[in-house]
């Protein structure tokens, strides 16, 4: 931004003007409360001066000023309404009560010996809180219009000499443009500090959506939180492995660019379906695609989420080969049982899962057969009865026992 731009108030769209007012609207009720329990204190200890300048001037002032004291009260408590704290209802509080506390103390000083000459003065108490109370020059300009000229209107119908005059005319209208000059300077800070805030929540929102792309909602919360080590022991998740048969193969003929657009589609179309079934994406390994389900501890259904998925996996990757006019394979692989899940990492942090249960899940795709969704006999326990499954037989898996697995078909 040029020096000169800086100096110039930020205008903002309709909406986020709007937002911006809705923003700077509480903060001007907190110094509005404060400007009238300055003002009623004020009036009240101005009782003193008048009996300074004149001993029997209490009789002639108390009333008027007594008038504003409630008229500041009034106020103050109008603060408290939420009806009467909207932008509109606050510049017409602001335009009467300027109004009334400038003929108010106009009418004061004409009932005080050289009152004009010494009190005028007073009106820049009232004039220093205008410019936190507006946004902008203009709306200033608007309250203090009135500030000004009803005094001056007061002292002429009250005989003021031109002496009188001239000093409360210099003593006024110096202070207006000040305050005019104050709002403008403050409304420009303002709105650059708020642009500055969106900015920030833009880019704290963008950090977010990031986090929540690479970590499960709960897991980014805690490590938001500084939690560390990040590890927790599931008693009871489902996991699932799925991998391209023949994807090596037609790697080797597409370009770099191709190669990646296909995976992007399909994987893409693969999260989908994992945030729909409630399920956690936990990374993908070149074209292998890994999920689970149960990791947060409160889904009780984490085989079926994992068995819908797979179920739709499958026929969302016929669609792809159908789009794309290809000829591959999906070869799906599931088990169930225990893992340890968390965090390893202080740059490029990932979100894994360990355990023998994540070994079986793995060596289910691998020993499986293509466009099947082989599961273990684990899974296949607490899958619910509305699933098709038919058993493939016992199959032999590297680092344990031949296994008995079964093939899920569909659901009922």
């Amino acid at each position: 931004m040029s020096p000169n731009l800086a100096w110039r108030p930020i205008r903002f769209t309709p909406q986020l003007e709007r937002t911006y007012v809705q923003c700077m609207t509480p903060r001007i009720i907190l110094l509005q409360r404060l400007a009238c329990i300055i003002g009623i204190a004020s009036f009240v200890g101005y009782q003193f001066w008048d009996l300074l300048l004149d001993p029997e001037a209490l009789p002639r002032t108390a009333p008027i000023r007594l008038a504003i004291i409630a008229m500041f009260a009034v106020v103050l408590v109008i603060t408290f309404v939420p009806s009467l704290r909207t932008p509109r209802y606050l510049m017409i509080q602001y335009i009467v009560v300027y109004t009334l506390l400038g003929i108010g103390w106009s009418l004061i000083l004409a009932k005080l010996p050289n009152g004009f000459l010494a009190g005028v003065s007073g009106f820049l108490l009232g004039m220093i809180f205008i410019p936190v109370l507006v946004n902008g020059a203009m709306q200033a300009a608007v309250i203090l219009t009135p500030l000004v000229l009803g005094p001056l209107l007061v002292m002429t119908l009250a005989g003021a000499t031109r002496l009188e005059i001239v000093n409360a005319f210099s003593w006024i209208v110096g202070g207006a443009g000040f305050a005019v000059g104050f709002a403008y300077l403050l409304d420009v800070i303002n709105r650059h500090a708020f642009q500055l805030e969106q900015l920030l929540e833009a880019e704290k929102t963008r950090s977010e959506k990031l986090l929540l792309n690479v970590l499960p909602a709960e897991i980014a919360e805690r490590l938001k939180a500084g939690e560390e080590p990040l590890a927790d022991h599931c008693g009871s998740v489902t996991v699932l492995f799925a991998d391209l048969v023949g994807f090596t193969e037609l790697s080797r003929k597409l370009r770099a660019n191709d190669l990646v657009n296909l995976l992007n589609d399909l994987f893409s179309r693969f999260d989908n379906l994992v945030e729909q079934h409630r399920a956690e994406k936990i990374k993908t390994i070149g074209d292998a695609y890994m999920a689970a389900a149960g990791l947060s501890g409160n889904k009780r259904d984490h085989v079926a989420a994992i068995a819908d998925l797979a179920l739709d996996m499958r026929m969302a990757f016929v669609e792809f080969c159908q789009d794309h006019h290809l000829e591959l394979k999906l070869r799906i692989g599931v088990h169930s049982g225990e893992v340890v899940a968390g965090v390893i990492g202080r740059q490029k942090f990932a979100y894994d899962l360990w355990g023998d249960t994540v070994n079986v899940a793995s060596r289910m795709e691998s020993g499986g057969l293509p466009d099947e969704i082989q599961i273990s006999a684990e899974t296949k326990e607490l899958l619910p009865a509305r699933y098709r499954v038919v058993p493939r037989g016992e199959i032999e898996i590297k680092g344990h026992l031949q296994r008995m697995t079964y093939f899920l078909q569909g659901g009922v």
